[in-house]
Formats: C-alpha cells, sequence, structure tokens
C-alpha cells in the first residue's frame, strides 16, 4: 500500500513538474489566420457557432458539437471546471490544463483546452482518439474528418443486387418480379409488402431503403418495414445507391459519370465527384472514401466523401482501351479493395494484367491477383471471400478462399445449365440465385449452411388464399379450355388523356367448326367486323360494301382466337396476389399487384404495346361456382407511357369489363356477302395480270385503264392502286400519281414505302421541300432503299453533294443490288468532282453489276478528267469487247488517243466508228480535228496555236522569220527552236509566257501518279502549297479539301508564293469548289470575246481563310486571290504585295518532244478589276523570309 502510495504520488509530482517547466499561454498561441476550418463527423459536417482553429499546428474544436455528433455524452463538472466526455471510455479535460484524464489514467496533451466565446475548445485528435475514433486531417482544405471504423456488413449483399436484407428478426427479398416479401426467420411465414422494387435493400433502424418503381422511373425511395409511408427521397431516375451514415449516395440513370449524396431523408443534396464511372455496382463507398474508376485518367481512385482529396490507386494505362468495361470494382473491407479486371492491360509504367480478380491497399500500393478467374458473383464475411466462378464451358462452382486467395475450397457445384447470379450472407446463412432454363428462363433462390450443407430451394408462396385460388383457378381454366361455342362482350375505358375513345368488342368463337367473330363498336358511332374461317381472314367497317380479304398462317390464326381468358392460368402469380371472396353462386377473386407476368401477356388483347410501364393492376373475377365457367373479368391498369407533363411522367388509367355469356349455345355462320366479295376479288386480280403486262411492254396508258377497270370490280385490292400510281408516274403524270399512292396508302397502311413514292412525285414536280418531308415520313417507321434514294435526290438536285452522298451511301448499304442506288453515288461523287472517290464506287458496283456499260462510262471519265487518258482507254477497250459495234465507245477511245497526240490510232478508231453511224456529231467534230493533226506538221500547229492565242503577238520581220523557221522544219524541230521562237515572240512587258521541258515537264506532264500540291492537317487549320495552277491541280485539291472533317470549325492556309504559272481555268476550278453561287470573275481575249466563269452553289466552307502571298505570286494565282478575297467569307491576303499580272495563260503541250508552252492569252478581271501593274495589297504584311510568314500565320491561326 505504501509503494503504492508513494509511486502515484511521484506520477503525480513528475506531471507538475513537466507542466512548470513548460509554461503555457494558450491566447498567445491561437492562430486565427487562413482560411476556415471543417469538421466532419461520420461523413456529415458539424455546424458549429464557434469555428475550430490551430493552437501549435494542433487543431481545436467545441466539444459539445463534435462529440456529441460523434454520439458521446458531454457534461460540464462546474466544480471541478471539467467537462466530462463519455462513449465508452472517459476523458476529463480542463480548460488550460494539459493534462487529461482518460478511464481517470492521467495524459498529457500537446496543447491544452481553452474556453472561446462560452464554448469549450479541445485538442480534436487526443480527444477522439481517446474515444476510439480515426482522426484525418486534410490540408488542402483545412478539413478534419472524424470517423467509426465499420465493417458495412450489408456492402457485400449490395453489390449483388440488394435483393435481400436482414434485420435479426425478418429476412427481406425481392423477386424477379419486383415484389418485395418479408420472411420471419424462425416461422418461415411470407408476406407481401410491396410491388415495383427492383433492388439495393438497406434496413435503417424501422426505414427500408431501396430502388423501386415508381411511375415507371426506377428512384430512390424509403417505406415502414411493414411496407406502410413510402416515400420517393430521391424524385430522379436512379438505378443503384449506396446508404453509409445517414447519407445516400447515387448517381442519375441519365449520366452516370456524376456522384450525389443526400440525406436520408432527401434533404442536403450535394455533387461530390465528376468524370467517374459510377455505373451499378461499380463504385464504393466505406469509412468515409469514395472508390471509383476515373473515366479521364483510366484510373481505379478513391476520394473522400466531401470530394478532396483524390488518390489513384492503379497507374495510368497505356493505350486505348475505349471498347468496354476494364475495371469492375466489387468489395472494400477497409484496408484493400477487391476489383476485377476484365481484359489483358498495360499501364504506362509498363505493367502488365491479366483478366482475374485483383486487391489493392486502400491507400496505394501493390496490385496483387487473388485468382484468375471472373466471378459471376462475389462476397465477403469475416477473413473469407465467396465466389462464383466458372469450371469450363456452363460448368459453376461456389468456392470460399482467403482474402489473399489461398485455401480455397469448393463449397457447392451449381446444376449443369444454371447461371449464377448473387451471393447473399448472413451469419452462417448463404443464399445465392442462379437463372435456370432453355426457352423460358426464370430465377430461383437456394440457401445453404455455410460449407455448402443443408442446401434448400425456396418457394414463393406468399398469398393469403394461395392454396384457394389455386384450386379454382384451375379448375376454371380446364372448364375455359372445353368450352367449344362462347360469346364475350368487353368493354374498354381508357384513359382520356390518351386521345382513344370507349371500345365495345364482341366476340364469339366456335371452336369446332374453326370459326370466329369479332365486331368492333367504337363509342355506338360505327363498327368494324371480322369473320376468321379457318386461316381466312375478311374484315370490312360498317359502311363499306365489300370485304377486305386475306389469307393468314394458322400460328396468326391462333393469336387472333386468344383471349384474355386463355391466360387467366393458377399461375403463383396470381395465386399469391388474388383474395377469395365467395358468395351463394361466385367465387370473387381480387387483388392489386404489377402482376409482370400476365400483363405482360395479355398487352397485345387490351391493345397496348409492349413499351409502356405498368404501375399497379387491379384484378377481380366472378367465377361460377359450379360450372366453373368465368363469367366476369375486370381489369384496371395505371401506367405510363414515358411522357412527361411538366417534368412528371404522366399517369394513365384504362379499365376493362369482360362478361362472358351463351357458353357452348352461340350460333355462327359466314355472312353471305363474304363469298359475293371472293368472286369480286377473284375477277380483279385477273384484269391486274394484264395491266402489269402492259406495264412491262411500257404501254402504261393501257396498263392504267386495267387498273381502274380492277378498282371498279373490288376496290379493295391495294396493289391495284400501286401499279396505277407506277404507271402515271412514268407516264409523267405526277399528281395523278400522288392520288393512286394516297388511295393504296389508305387501304394498305402497313407499307410505308408509299410515301417516298409520293415524294419522287413532288420531287419531279420541283416541291423538293414535300418531297423530303414524306421521304423523312418513310424513315419514321422503316430503313427504305427508296427513301434514301429520294432524299439523296433533292440534296443533289439542291447541291448539298455531302448530304446526297450519305444518303445514297445508306441506300447502297440497305441493298447493294439496287442499280439506281449505286448510280445515284456515283453521279454525286462524279458532280463534286472526288474522281477517285467516284472511281472507288464503280469498282464497288461493277462487282454487282460486272461489265456494266453505264458503270464503265463513268469511270472511263473520271480517268480522263485525271489526265490518266492510258487507263480510260483500258476501259473502253472493256466496252467495246462487250459490244464490239459500240461507235460511241470508238469515238471516244479515238479522243483519248487524240489527246495523247496518237493521232494514227485516234483516226483508225474514229473510222471504225464512222463505218458504223457516220452521223454521230461528237465523231464529225473529233475527225475533223484529226484530218488537221494528221495533215499539219507539228511545226505548224505551234506556229498557228501562238498566232491565234497570243494575246501580244505581232508580226515582225524577226517573229516572221522564227516562225518560218520553225514550219519548214516540220516534224524535225527542237525544244531549242520552241524556246528560241518563244524568246522572239515574246512581248516584253510578258514575263508569264514560258516553255517547260526536260525534267520538270517529266514530272508534272509524264508522272500520273505525282501530287501537285502539298498539304498538312492539323488540330485547328489545313494548309495547302500550290506551286503552280498546271492541267489537274484543280481535281487533286477539290480532292483534299472535300476529305477534311468538319472544315466549318477549321481554317483553311493557301500558300501561293512564287506561284506565276498555271491556267485561269484551274483557279476557276478552285475557286468553284470554295465559293457558293456567284460569278468570281471573267477573262477577254485579245480579239473582245468574254467567257465568264460561274461557280455553283455546292462548296466547301472553312471558318476563314489565309491566303500566303508575294511578289512572284502572278497571273491565274493573283485571280485565284483576288476572287476568293472578293466572294469568299473572312479571306485576309498574307504577305507582300503579288506581281500585278492582270492576265491569263493557255498551254501548249507536245507530247512527243516533251515540252509544254504556257502563253499568255486573255486579260481577266474580278468584279471590274484588273490588277494589271498594281497587283494584290497584303491585308497582313509580312517580311519576306518563312519565319515572318510562320509568325504571321501562327497569329492568323489564333486570332490575334
Amino acid at each position: 500500500m505504501l509503494k503504492n502510495a508513494v509511486k502515484k504520488f511521484i506520477g503525480i509530482l513528475l506531471i507538475f513538474l513537466v507542466i512548470i517547466a513548460f509554461p503555457f499561454h494558450v491566447t498567445a498561441q491561437k492562430s486565427t489566420e487562413g482560411p476556415e476550418i471543417r469538421v466532419y463527423v461520420n461523413d456529415t459536417e458539424v455546424a458549429v457557432d464557434v469555428p475550430p482553429f490551430f493552437v501549435k499546428s494542433f487543431t481545436l474544436v467545441p466539444v459539445r458539437a463534435v462529440f456529441e455528433a460523434l454520439g458521446a455524452k458531454v457534461q460540464w463538472d462546474d466544480s471541478a471546471k471539467t467537462v466530462v466526455i463519455t462513449r465508452g471510455n472517459e476523458v476529463r479535460v480542463q480548460p488550460g490544463n494539459r493534462i487529461a484524464m482518460v478511464n481517470n489514467v492521467p495524459y498529457i496533451m500537446e496543447v491544452p483546452a481553452v474556453g472561446v466565446n462560452g464554448r469549450v475548445m479541445v485538442p480534436v485528435r487526443f480527444v477522439s482518439e481517446a474515444l476510439g475514433a480515426r482522426v484525418d486531417w486534410v490540408n488542402e482544405t483545412k478539413t478534419v474528418f472524424i470517423y467509426d471504423l465499420k465493417e458495412q456488413k450489408e456492402q457485400g449483399n449490395v453489390q449483388n443486387g440488394g435483393r435481400f436484407a436482414s434485420d435479426g428478426d425478418y429476412y427481406y427479398h425481392v423477386l424477379s418480379d419486383g415484389v418485395l416479401i418479408k420472411e420471419n426467420i424462425t416461422t418461415k411465414q411470407k408476406e407481401k409488402i410491396s410491388d415495383n422494387i427492383t433492388g439495393d435493400l438497406y434496413i435503417i433502424n424501422d426505414w427500408l431503403y431501396c430502388i423501386g418503381r415508381e411511375k415507371g422511373v426506377t428512384r430512390v425511395i424509403r417505406m415502414k418495414k411493414d411496407g406502410s409511408e413510402k416515400q420517393v427521397i430521391v424524385n430522379k431516375p436512379v438505378k443503384s445507391i449506396q446508404v453509409v451514415n445517414g447519407w445516400i449516395y447515387y448517381s442519375e440513370a441519365d449520366n452516370e459519370t456524376i456522384l450525389y449524396r443526400t440525406r436520408t431523408d432527401g434533404s442536403a443534396t450535394m455533387k461530390i465527384v465528376e468524370n467517374g464511372d459510377f455505373s451499378p455496382k461499380n463504385w464504393l463507398v466505406h469509412n468515409g472514401w469514395i472508390y471509383y474508376f476515373d473515366n479521364r485518367n483510366g484510373t481505379v481512385c478513391r476520394v473522400r466523401i466531401d470530394g478532396s482529396d483524390k488518390r489513384s490507386l492503379t497507374s495510368k494505362l497505356s493505350g486505348n482501351y475505349n471498347d468496354g468495361k476494364i475495371y469492375g470494382l466489387k468489395l472494400t473491407d477497409g484496408e484493400f479493395l477487391y476489383f476485377v479486371i476484365y481484359k489483358e492491360i498495360t499501364d504506362i509504367n509498363k505493367g502488365k494484367y491479366a483478366s482475374g480478380l485483383y486487391r489493392v491497399p486502400v491507400s496505394g500500393g501493390r496490385i496483387t491477383r487473388i485468382t484468375d478467374k471472373i466471378p459471376l458473383a462475389i462476397n465477403m464475411e469475416g477473413e473469407g471471400l465467396y465466389l462464383a466462378v466458372e469450371n469450363r464451358e456452363n460448368s459453376y462452382s461456389l468456392i470460399r478462399c482467403k482474402k489473399d486467395g489461398s485455401e480455397v475450397l469448393t463449397i457447392n457445384e451449381y446444376k449443369k445449365g444454371d447461371i449464377p447470379q448473387s451471393i447473399y450472407l448472413d451469419n452462417k446463412l448463404i443464399l445465392y440465385t442462379v437463372i435456370r432454363g432453355e426457352g423460358k428462363k426464370e430465377e430461383l433462390l437456394f440457401s445453404m449452411g455455410q460449407n455448402g450443407n443443408n442446401i434448400q430451394q425456396y418457394n414463393w408462396i406468399y398469398g393469403r388464399d394461395y392454396h384457394k385460388a389455386k384450386k379454382i383457378l384451375s379448375d376454371a381454366f380446364s372448364a375455359h379450355k372445353s368450352l367449344n361455342v362462347l360469346h364475350t362482350v368487353q368493354t374498354s375505358s381508357v384513359d382520356k388523356n390518351t386521345g382513344m375513345p370507349s371500345v365495345i368488342y364482341e366476340t364469339t368463337i366456335n371452336r369446332s367448326r374453326a370459326l370466329f367473330h369479332k365486331k368492333i363498336s367504337v363509342e355506338n358511332m360505327s363498327f368494324f367486323e371480322i369473320w376468321l374461317d379457318g386461316e381466312n381472314l375478311y374484315s370490312k367497317r360498317d359502311d363499306e360494301v365489300h370485304w377486305d380479304i386475306a389469307k393468314i398462317s394458322k400460328s396468326e390464326a391462333a393469336e387472333m382466337k386468344k383471349s384474355v381468358f386463355d391466360y387467366v392460368r393458377p399461375t403463383d402469380e396470381l395465386c399469391n396476389n388474388l383474395n377469395v371472396h365467395e358468395t351463394e353462386n361466385s367465387y370473387i377473386l381480387k387483388g392489386s399487384g404489377n402482376f409482370n407476368s400476365f400483363v405482360s401477356e395479355i398487352f397485345p388483347l387490351l391493345g397496348l404495346d409492349k413499351g409502356i410501364n405498368i404501375h399497379i393492376a387491379e384484378l377481380e373475377l366472378k367465377i361460377d361456382k359450379k360450372k366453373k365457367y368465368i363469367e366476369e373479368f375486370d381489369i384496371m391498369l395505371k401506367y405510363d407511357t414515358g411522357i412527361e407533363e411538366k417534368g412528371e411522367i404522366k399517369e394513365l388509367v384504362n379499365k376493362y369489363h369482360f362478361i362472358n355469356s351463351q357458353f357452348n349455345t352461340a350460333f355462327l355462320t359466314l355472312p353471305y356477302t363474304v363469298s359475293q366479295s371472293i368472286k369480286a376479288k377473284e375477277s380483279a386480280e385477273k384484269s391486274i395480270t394484264e395491266g402489269l403486262k402492259k406495264f412491262e411492254q411500257g404501254k402504261y396508258e393501257e396498263a392504267v385503264k386495267l387498273f381502274d377497270t380492277a378498282i371498279g370490280m373490288y376496290n379493295k385490292l391495294f396493289t391495284a392502286y400501286l401499279y396505277k400510281g407506277n404507271s402515271l408516274y412514268n407516264l409523267g403524270r405526277y399528281q395523278e400519281a400522288i392520288l393512286a399512292y394516297t388511295r393504296y396508302n389508305e387501304v394498305n397502311p402497313s407499307d410505308k414505302e408509299v410515301f417516298a413514292l409520293m415524294g419522287m412525285c413532288y420531287f419531279k414536280t420541283g416541291d423538293f421541300s414535300k418531297a423530303e418531308e414524306l421521304g423523312k415520313e418513310t424513315l419514321k417507321y422503316t430503313q427504305s432503299v427508296k427513301a434514301y434514294n429520294l432524299l439523296g435526290s433533292i440534296a443533289s438536285a439542291r447541291e448539298e453533294y455531302k448530304t446526297a452522298v450519305d444518303y445514297f451511301n445508306r441506300a447502297v448499304s440497305l441493298d447493294s443490288l439496287d442499280y439506281t442506288s449505286n448510280m445515284n453515288l456515283i453521279s454525286v461523287l462524279y458532280s463534286m468532282g472526288d474522281y477517285n472517290k467516284c472511281i472507288d464506287a464503280v469498282n464497288n458496283s461493277l462487282k454487282y453489276f460486272p461489265k456494266n456499260r453505264e458503270l464503265l462510262y463513268v469511270k472511263a471519265q473520271c480517268l480522263a478528267d485525271l489526265g490518266k487518258h492510258d487507263r480510260a482507254i483500258e476501259v473502253y477497250e472493256d466496252i467495246l469487247a462487250g459490244n464490239p459495234n459500240d461507235f460511241v465507245t470508238m469515238t471516244y477511245m479515238a479522243r483519248e488517243y487524240e489527246k495523247l497526240q496518237n493521232y494514227q490510232k485516234a483516226k483508225e478508231y474514229a473510222e471504225m466508228a464512222k463505218a458504223i453511224y457516220p452521223d454521230y456529231s461528237l465523231l464529225k467534230y473529233l475527225s475533223e480535228r484529226l484530218n488537221y493533226d494528221l495533215s499539219t506538221t507539228a511545226g505548224e500547229k505551234l506556229a498557228n496555236f501562238i498566232k491565234e492565242n497570243y494575246l501580244y503577238y505581232k508580226e515582225t520581220e524577226n517573229v516572221n522569220r522564227e516562225m518560218k523557221s520553225v514550219i519548214e522544219k516540220g516534224d524535225l524541230f527542237t525544244v531549242e527552236d520552241v524556246r528560241k521562237l518563244l524568246s522572239t515572240v515574246r512581248s516584253q512587258d510578258d514575263s508569264l509566257t514560258r516553255l517547260i521541258s526536260g525534267y520538270e515537264y517529266d514530272f508534272y506532264f509524264n508522272n500520273g501518279s505525282v501530287n501537285q500540291i502539298e498539304t498538312r492537317q492539323e488540330e485547328k487549320y489545313v494548309y495547302v502549297r500550290l506551286k503552280n495552277l498546271y492541267p489537274g491541280i484543280s481535281a487533286q485539291f477539290i480532292e483534299f479539301i472535300q476529305s477534311v472533317e468538319n472544315p466549318g470549325e477549321k481554317i483553311l492556309i493557301v500558300d501561293l508564293r512564287d506561284n506565276s504559272t498555271g491556267l485561269t481555268y484551274e483557279a476557276n476550278k478552285i475557286l468553284d469548289a470554295l465559293l457558293g453561287e456567284c460569278t468570281p470573275g471573267y477573262v477577254i481575249d485579245r480579239n473582245g470575246f468574254v467567257n465568264i466563269y460561274s461557280s455553283g452553289k455546292w462548296h466547301t466552307s472553312f471558318k476563314k481563310t489565309g491566303i500566303l502571298v508575294n511578289e512572284k505570286t502572278a497571273g491565274a494565282a493573283e485571280f485565284f486571290t483576288l476572287g476568293l478575297k472578293t466572294f469568299g467569307n473572312d479571306v485576309s491576303v498574307i504577305g507582300t504585295k503579288t506581281a500585278g499580272k492582270g492576265t491569263g495563260q493557255v498551254i501548249y503541250t507536245d507530247r512527243g518532244r516533251k515540252f509544254a508552252v504556257f502563253l499568255v492569252n486573255h486579260y481577266w478581271n474580278v468584279m471590274q478589276i484588273n490588277i494589271e501593274g498594281t497587283g494584290i495589297k497584303a491585308d497582313i504584311t509580312v517580311d519576306q523570309n518563312d519565319k515572318d510568314y510562320s509568325n504571321a500565320v501562327k497569329k492568323f491561326i489564333e486570332g490575334k
């Protein structure tokens, strides 16, 4: 005793000495600067009236506000001037005193508690840890997190779908049809407490939280454990939730990249984090952290519940993994995060990970694989993992292992064919679900012990009168199937908001005679009548003379005869949800519920679409006790069609009342008028057959008369209207064709392609808007080749060629054997000047239409326009091989040889064509040219070309002498002779006329594959360098700009520096590709003849355009610059003033001697402006060096 007393005295003395040795002045050390300190206790921010503050880097917080939020009891001992905090442990602290007593044991705090404005402020870390809580500090946001480490046992069950939960007294099950069942654990008695529940069950005190369907939309709801007081907590579409520490975490179904949280009463909703994958069961909330996959960084991350302190737990991925889900986050135990990798990946650190189940420490670290199998379901309890895994194809096992993957034990082999779904755990009980069945699959629930023992299948008998209802419904079903004749009256009262009237259906069936009759009355105003005799269907309205006649299949006939009573069977769904009441002569079965299976089966019989969402159904059956016949049946449906009104899904209510009578006594016989309609149809069909023969012969007038005769005999034969419309269309009588197609649509509304046919008529009359409307109307119902061809033709006529290409491509993809679609696509590509793509399209079409003359002609023309005359001749030879007497093809071959200056070969084919048809106009023109070519020497041709075309031509003695010299040499002159001639003829002011020969000629004129333009595509701009404007350069330019994606969002840079040679014609073709409808300019030759250039509507638009020029930019390049500057949108000229040569050139080529002469031939004007001698001033002036140009272009692109 004495020793202990001495020890205690010495201990207190030491503490006292420490305090004396280290005096503490609270007020002097208090730090009030910086941002406000926030405090979270178990995920909820604590509101305080005295803000926390720092003392010597230690955070002090108001004791009562913070620790009562932690669940502690806080008292003030006034006599001892001490605050007492109790939560398991007892902590006593005294303002100004560094000694704290924890369970009567003294501890020295780094800083003492202090009093501020009537509040005791205590060191948060010391007190929290003394009470068994964990404390984290986030310096970035100046936030204290205090939380209790919890196991969160429900996490694994919720991650498996959350369709099972337990409160110790009851199990709660969500069935596959959305029924929520409450099962007494002891008695096993079950009862239904709600419908329309999907899962994610949480039990919080007396409340059940879950995802439920409310007005057709999955939302967060809560209810009491008995199903009462149901409330919507999150009134937005939500597929998955986690409920932790009084907060509901969720993402909205229409944007699963953002995570929110709201209090369990629905208040204080806030956004936490964005750019994540918050799809169902792929994220977790645990001990103050949220674990998820970051879509932007491609990593598994964690972030605090306030969105701060984000950390990556995995490395970024190397490469592109956008073709599916990579990670699947499954569970966390507070120490590790467990996740699946679905396919092999490589991270940026070159780490490779095969598919399988992995874990990583929650604070980051080494990733380790638990198993190479991807579990179909996973749960955990204690130190064990439970996994449903595949052994081999269609064979599965439920295994248990340690959390590191060791000590694997198989505790259950699934039945062959069963597909595992979920694993639920509750103490030593394992529940698991499987999908079973080949055709109609069903979900089954089993339970077993921890080691796989005592396996039992759940049955779902929960209805109060289940067994009694089953007996009554079994008898009623048998009685109904035994009936031979039955008469039923159905009254349908449809919700007025649907815009549909109430309808009465009367049906009578005679099963022995396979005869069925239905009469439909709409609000007692008119009726529609149907007779079914075997598989022959007859129908008409009351105001019609003839019956519609159709042959249907056996299965279609069987479906037509079905009634709702065929589905009133003793199913578990009906027996569980219908309660039995009795009168003297009848059983009354009534009940409410979702009735998913039953209602979905009778949807068509009620005239409802399968896409509607049933909220609740109420059923009531009246069954004769003695005969077991169903006498009456009432159905009330509350549903929605997904339509919103004022931000809310609109709920509709339909009521259906059925009365059965004349059991085995009704009499049926077909009306005489049916046989009259059959005879009239047969006669009409003969007339149609004759009409089709006339149609095929092109005798459309006679065909129309025969189709009209058929219509007069039997006006229900809808094909007569269709064929009549086609005939009238071919006759060009488009308005009459529209009327015929309209009537066809009335009698055969199922064929929506008729709108496209009407549209073609409007297209032919020039009413493009109406034609477009009808084409799109067809596409609302069906993917139609005719509709796409129509819309493509409209776009082409409007010169909206890219849109036309898109439509024609769709038509070809729907039917590659449709010749019209192929030809339309090819024609529009040719009109765009996209010759290489046009050739590709022709080659593709030739797979289906080999040796087709029209296709080959387009291909040859494309090759000719690209300057590939040899290859064009090869194509014409293919055509000629199919028809050796094709004089047109012979003429075109002669023309191509003439372009190649092979005049003898050209003459040979021209003579062959002349022998067959000498009056062909193109042949006559070509023959005259060939006579000149063959009768004139090369020297004469060159001399004549210069005399006739040179703008500044003047006869002088020297000119005449050189001309005579070249002419006398005939075909023996040299390139040097040409050079000498040009130097003599050329005017002193002419710097543009030039000779090209040797290597330069071979490079540009004998190299068919050379690309004469330099191009570059960047994110914000495209660059094109045009060194010259030689023949064919415009085709390359046009193909390039048409390949640019989203040109309207990019800047075009055209580099024309040092460009002084080329053809005005080529410049104009490029202007045509860049400008809308306008007249860019015109040229005037030496005789005053004017040639006007025009630009069509079709063009490629850019955001803005910059043209690079210098003092050597001349002639056709200046014409292009001024034309684009004048008529283009937002065009700037960058560089120095241009050469000021307002003239253009024409070209003379000599393929044999390999030279070309670019000869100044004309003046050009843009808006009556000619820049001869003045040049074009730059909008943005720069010096000559490339660096200055680069800087100017950079500023132009950036908009500076």
